[in-house]
């Protein structure tokens, strides 16, 4: 007898127990200078800018709470800040359970609570960003700035949104102990699963502090499931070095939603972006991405890769049934634009609904100096670029459009290539749509939408866009985004993903992240939304092998509907692959724990396949995929 395990989808819940006792709140003003441990008993207050240096460690255990203050008075420049001096390092060791999480003082939608109004839902919340500054991580790693005869491992530049002498300043390989073959492998510790939200404090003019703020960071520092909610400048910008991020939210923020400068030349994969209007800004572009800095063509270029990369915007022309709207500066609400001599390569990434058009390449191709040069300038490894090898220095392939307001149409000059900022700049198309070989693809809004859901409320103002109120970024069933024509390269940091944009079957941002606290993941909504992940330990019961089968709930990380599960058979031949269950029987319907039994025996040569189906508290959950990444059909039990 021989039987073949199959999984669907597991639901992904978060049970909130009672309220905990309030933790102890430590006051921090003063630079930590010794190595220390910040534990989730206590709650600690970012009073001023606070830095970590003289090669300390901060270390920050699964679900600590630190909150920033704003500044003390107006014009003081003081607002919560913590900061990562070079040769520092910070070990921000959160789970899917138990994240870190930095916010302000009053935000307690955080650990076991759900939070009370206006931290409750992301309509209520929307207002906040600003609140207290941010978190800014400085290395010793190459930083093009003034620097355009070649790399300058003494180069060191003062961070952007602080005035604070040597303590914030980025740079100077040259100090380092790694130098000078590998300052690129600088390391300023770890970051995993955090949550960034409602910082980047004014201090001045177009002088905001980002969410994240990357300065030089080198390749040996872990930076993986982090997200930045409502930050009121950019949410993630990188200065120069190769840091490398993956599993990265980027929400409602006020500026950019990926920023880089000075010659960043690191990677990202698995990066959602989705536009929002926080407080009296919206978010600007998706990506914007700088080369040098004083002049454009310092070095090393700004030449990074980005894999897997899903971008949401403020609103298209209107998918079907949707209203058009048009609103102030929507011709310039652009998915990337690539400036100042930078460089870079984007793969398997989505990029929808936004108003504008899909990228702008600044420059013309024959000048020295420009993004629109970069398109057409080989690329080739050295001492300060690493592959996966690529034919150019700006490329983009294998990437998914979706409802841009001018469709595919890319401004090649004049004053119309950008029109709510009458730059008059030429811009360079790399044929993205109209060079097969790019395998760029590009879906009108008459189209359905390749994700799973994307709702938007209705803003009475016509110079305001449309929140996004709920969205399921996954593939929709059949969904171009399932598969591409290009593996991401097994180099020890990426994953082999063979998809197009940030998912697949499971939705990573759910449970961790504020996004998906706030309910913009929704449960369930009229039988729609978001539906179960995926569960992969179906098994023979130990207390009864003959007859009996488990698979593990788990200890679901969302806040997404109630966990049911279905246990399907389907009889089959020996040689027989259990691709559709179309004549499945349903041995259970709706059970609540994680057990199953078949009673019956397989005839001579027959196989049964089974498969369990997992549902949000509306019965709603697909058969789960098959090996090749589409969706099975089949029975649904009733």
């Amino acid at each position: 007898m021989k039987r073949s395990l199959h999984a669907a989808f597991a639901v992904a819940v978060c049970v909130l127990g009672a309220q905990v006792t309030p933790a102890a709140s430590i006051f921090l003003t003063d630079p930590i200078d010794v190595s220390e441990t910040w534990t989730s008993d206590n709650e600690y207050i970012l009073t001023e800018v606070v830095y970590v240096t003289g090669g300390a460690t901060l270390t920050i255990e699964p679900g600590t709470v630190i909150r920033g203050e704003a500044e003390s008075a107006p014009g003081a420049n003081d607002p919560g800040t913590l900061v990562i001096a070079r040769g520092s390092k910070i070990h921000a060791l959160g789970t899917s359970l138990e994240p870190i999480v930095f916010t302000n003082l009053d935000d307690d939608n955080v650990r076991s609570s759900l939070g009370t109004f206006p931290y409750d839902s992301g309509a209520n919340a929307l207002g906040f960003t600003g609140t207290w500054g941010g978190v800014i991580v400085l290395g010793r790693a190459y930083v093009s700035n003034d620097t355009l005869a070649g790399p300058s491992a003494s180069r060191e530049v003062q961070v952007e949104g602080l005035v604070s002498g040597p303590l914030g300043f980025y740079g100077n390989c040259a100090a380092s102990p790694l130098f000078p073959d590998d300052c690129d492998d600088d390391d300023s510790g770890t970051m995993r699963y955090v949550s960034i939200r409602y910082g980047g404090f004014n201090l001045s003019a177009d002088n905001e502090i980002n969410g994240l703020t990357l300065g030089a960071v080198g390749r040996e520092t872990d930076l993986d499931y982090i997200e930045v909610f409502q930050n009121k400048d950019d949410g993630i910008e990188l200065f120069g070095g190769t840091a490398q991020v993956k599993h990265v939210v980027v929400a409602n923020v006020g500026d950019d939603g990926i920023d880089y400068d000075e010659g960043w030349r690191g990677k990202i994969q698995h990066a959602l972006v989705v536009q929002g209007t926080p407080g009296t800004d919206k978010s600007d572009k998706g990506g914007e991405h700088d080369g040098g800095n004083a002049p454009d063509g310092s070095q090393p270029f700004a030449i990074p890769t980005l894999y897997n990369v899903t971008s949401i915007g403020h609103g298209g022309n209107g998918g079907p049934g949707d209203p058009i709207k048009v609103y102030s500066g929507k011709a310039a609400n652009t998915a990337l634009v690539f400036r100042d001599n930078a460089g870079g390569r984007y793969y398997n990434s989505f990029f929808a609904d936004y108003g504008g058009t899909t990228m702008l390449v600044e420059g013309e191709t024959a000048e020295a100096n420009t993004s629109g040069q970069r398109t057409v300038t080989a690329y080739a490894l050295d001492a300060y670029h690493e592959g996966p090898v690529s034919t150019f220095q700006h490329e983009m392939q294998d990437n998914l459009w979706y409802c841009f307001g001018n469709g595919s149409t890319i401004p090649t000059a004049g004053p119309d290539a950008q029109a709510a900022g009458g730059d008059n700049r030429a811009h360079t198309d790399p044929g993205t749509f109209t060079n097969a070989a790019l395998d760029n693809t590009y879906v009108s809004c008459a189209n359905p939408l390749p994700i799973r859901a994307l709702a938007r409320g209705i803003n009475p103002s016509p110079t305001v866009p449309d929140q996004i109120l709920t969205f399921d970024p996954r593939p929709a069933p059949g969904s171009a985004l399932l598969s591409t024509n290009r593996i991401a390269p097994n180099d020890g940091f990426f994953d082999v993903a063979g998809y197009k944009g940030a998912f697949q079957g499971t939705n990573w941002a759910a449970g961790w992240s504020n996004t998906s606290r706030l309910g913009y993941f929704p449960a369930c909504d009229g039988g729609n939304g978001i539906t179960p992940d995926e569960v992969g330990t179906l098994h023979p019961n130990p207390a009864d092998l003959r007859t009996g089968w488990r698979w593990e709930p788990g200890t679901p990380p969302g806040l997404m509907g109630v966990q049911k599960y279905d246990f399907l058979r389907q009889r089959g031949l020996l040689a027989s692959a259990a691709g559709d269950f179309s004549d499945a029987d349903c041995l259970e319907t709706q059970g609540a724990d994680g057990e199953a039994s078949d009673e019956e025996t397989p005839l001579a040569g027959e196989v049964f396949f089974y498969l369990v189906r997992a549902t949000n508290d509306c019965g709603a959950g697909p058969l789960g995929y098959r090996t090749s990444g589409t969706e099975r059909a089949g029975t649904t039990c009733p």
